[in-house]
């Protein structure tokens, strides 16, 4: 398989019998990535990357410790303020195509994105790199829109050559066969993510799965509150337009609300709303969905965070103060 020059490894590079993949691990090292293994042709973390994502590290010295025990080790490129990078991960699963949904989103808003290179996954999806300003950070987006994920901080992908066992249901090839991940263009050339999306990626509702991401494209996020306030809500959207507004306010005040302000600002709209047809209990039921949706969202955040909190109490110092020479935690 041929790679962009930026992480090319000649095929006589004295390296390889000794760390394999690790090879190319240190040249996206070496454009400031932070690295993690993965098991050999599955996309979940290597058994010895005890914490996953929280162990991706930029120290060649942890590839030398990582690969040097499974040179099969597939890499993993951590997202997000690890490497500077927010990656889109268009999925092709379940019906829905990615890729076709994320140039509709494009056209219907009237947006673009600078050209860079991308890598073609294994299932037939797409992940397009863009870098972030130094210093920002912005959790992963799963579901942003449907099959369109934002991988950023505490997240990850596969990266070239690893490759990944998938199913093949056709011909004579049929059953477990190893594809890889590919790049189109060079990693050296990511290009800085559009200021929309940054911002789009700190405050839309994801969609959570299928569907048409409520309708507008924008996978939740309202065009224009402003508008909203002031004309209600327009007929013909009003149950999806409630499910967004709903999600968005209980999502700035909390599920609880403990103040009453996600409801007024609900009540303020529903108060210039022509509600003709559009019937109270349906009203509440579209709120409490709302309602709810957002509660799962902040449980599984707070399941998220203490799990990192434990995570991060058994990491080793190496990672705690950057800059510390790598070791393995059996040497200290």
């Amino acid at each position: 398989m041929s790679l962009p020059p930026s992480i090319f490894v000649p095929a006589d590079d004295p390296d390889l019998p000794r760390i394999g993949f690790g090879t190319v691990a240190k040249r996206y090292q070496a454009l400031g990535w932070a690295v993690l293994g993965l098991a050999p042709r599955q996309k979940r973390p290597h058994p010895l990357m005890k914490h996953g994502v929280l162990w991706a590290d930029t120290s060649p010295a942890m590839v030398e410790w990582m690969w040097s025990k499974d040179p099969a080790a597939g890499i993993g490129i951590a997202t997000g303020s690890a490497s500077g990078l927010l990656v889109v991960d268009l999925d092709l699963h379940g019906g829905e195509d990615g890729t076709a949904v994320w140039a509709a989103f494009l056209a219907q808003h009237g947006l673009s994105v600078p050209p860079g290179p991308w890598v073609t996954t294994p299932s037939g999806g797409q992940h397009h790199y863009y870098a972030l300003p130094p210093g920002m950070v912005i959790p992963t987006r799963p579901k942003i829109l449907p099959s369109v994920d934002l991988k950023i901080d505490g997240g990850y992908v596969g990266a070239p050559p690893t490759m990944i066992s998938v199913t093949w249901t056709e011909g004579k090839r049929a059953g477990e066969v190893s594809v890889p991940y590919a790049w189109i263009g060079d990693p050296a050339s990511v290009p800085m993510a559009p200021g929309w999306m940054t911002e789009w990626a700190q405050t839309a509702v994801s969609t959570g799965g299928g569907g048409n991401g409520g309708g507008d494209g924008h996978g939740g996020a309202l065009d224009d509150l402003t508008e909203v306030y002031a004309t209600g809500l327009p007929v013909g959207l009003r149950n999806t337009g409630l499910m967004q507004l709903a999600c968005q306010q209980f999502a700035r005040y909390g599920s609880a609300d403990p103040y009453g302000m996600a409801m007024a600002a609900i009540e303020q709209v529903l108060g210039r709303t022509d509600t003709t047809g559009f019937l109270a209990a349906e009203q509440h039921r579209t709120i409490a969905s709302a309602r709810d949706f957002i509660a799962r969202c902040e449980a599984e955040r707070a399941r998220q965070e203490q799990a990192d909190a434990e995570a991060m109490r058994t990491v080793p110092d190496w990672w705690k103060h950057p800059g510390r020479k790598w070791e393995p935690e059996w040497h200290r």
